[in-house]
């Protein structure tokens, strides 16, 4: 919807010869190519990803071309994936959330407590319970006491961090009895040389994609990032919106607490830690600005991809694991100029 604003106001502003025009002729040569203005990031972050692949493969094809290499990185990423699914809908919504890392590590507290005493399920209905009422008391904190979402969230995360090591006081908590369950084994098993858990990223990546793109709320989530005094003035409750977008990372940090005490049967309240910029970088690496009322779920998805390869990629082809940081900083400028090539400005 922004996209369209501003190119529209670029055709009626821009005089002969003003730097407007190149803006304008930016956008139409991708017109006609027929791209969506939502398919765009997709496609440049996709693009961004075969260049990195392939410099990847040619500095180091025993690595990249062997199977084994995806089987790897296919265990972590799905956790990546889910945790940015959470983030493109409170992003696009016009807000920002830091606190997930904390929620991962409390909802995982939640279900490995429970699933101590009452087995699986309990357990993880327990975790999802937690999870929704984070990201309920985020929701509230924003879109009811009108509090700035970035700062809040960042409180909450050292709140909720604190309040995690209060509760478990440094203890590590093992499942090893559990490893040879169905149950285990169907989420963080293997079908194949694929892990299990690669197959629920892409289920949840469908279902959500379905609501985000398809579905009335998906809409409302565009229209509160976009302009929530239209959106107020269409009907839209612009707050229920916004809290039901932090609800939704707050579920999604518990599935991802969920997969990842499944796949090392140990919990620690430490285990949220390391999440937080590789996973804002994938959001942001897969197109979606931090202004609002745009974004993708398929870019998210290419997005993650992108950045957990790097934490591979950078060591296969020669260099250490200090230079991690370093790729990701070169990622995100190089993935913004990217997208500046498919719309025509600057994602902002």
């Amino acid at each position: 919807m922004n996209v369209e604003l501003h190119e529209s106001a670029v055709v009626s502003t821009a005089e002969p010869g003003s730097s407007g025009r190149a803006s304008d002729r930016q956008a139409r040569k991708w017109r006609g190519f027929n791209l969506r203005d939502e398919h765009r990031p997709v496609l440049g972050a996709a693009i961004f990803l075969a260049i990195m692949m392939t410099i990847f493969i040619i500095r180091a094809p025993r690595v990249f071309l062997n199977v084994g290499i995806f089987t790897a990185v296919f265990l972590s990423l799905p956790l990546f994936i889910i945790l940015g699914l959470g983030l493109v809908f409170v992003t696009v919504s016009g807000e920002s959330d830091l606190s997930f890392p904390s929620t991962v590590a409390l909802s995982g507290l939640a279900y490995s407590l429970a699933f101590a005493r009452f087995g699986f399920w309990v357990g993880l209905v327990a975790g999802l319970i937690v999870g929704a009422l984070c990201g309920l008391l985020n929701g509230f904190l924003v879109t009811r006491l009108g509090l700035s979402s970035l700062i809040t969230t960042l409180g909450m995360n050292f709140a909720l961090v604190g309040f995690t090591q209060v509760l478990n006081r440094g203890k590590i908590r093992l499942f090893s009895t559990f490893d040879n369950s169905r149950i285990r084994h169907a989420i963080v098993g293997a079908w194949g040389p694929i892990p299990s858990q690669m197959f629920w990223a892409l289920g949840i990546t469908l279902v959500l994609g379905l609501i985000f793109h398809r579905h009335k709320y998906g809409i409302h989530v565009h229209i509160a990032g976009d302009n929530a005094d239209a959106g107020r003035a269409m009907g839209i409750n612009i707050e229920r919106t916004k809290t039901i977008a932090f609800v939704i990372v707050g579920l999604c940090s518990a599935i991802t607490a969920v997969i990842a005490i499944l796949l090392n049967s140990t919990y620690f309240s430490t285990m949220g830690d390391g999440y937080l910029l590789p996973v804002l970088a994938a959001v942001f690496v897969g197109g979606t600005p931090v202004g609002g009322g745009r974004g993708t779920i398929g870019g998210l998805a290419i997005g993650a991809t992108t950045v957990v390869f790097i934490q591979t990629g950078v060591v296969a082809i020669g260099l250490d694991g200090y230079y991690t940081s370093l790729g990701f900083g070169v990622v995100i400028v190089l993935s913004l100029l990217g997208h500046r090539s498919f719309s025509g400005r600057l994602t902002k």
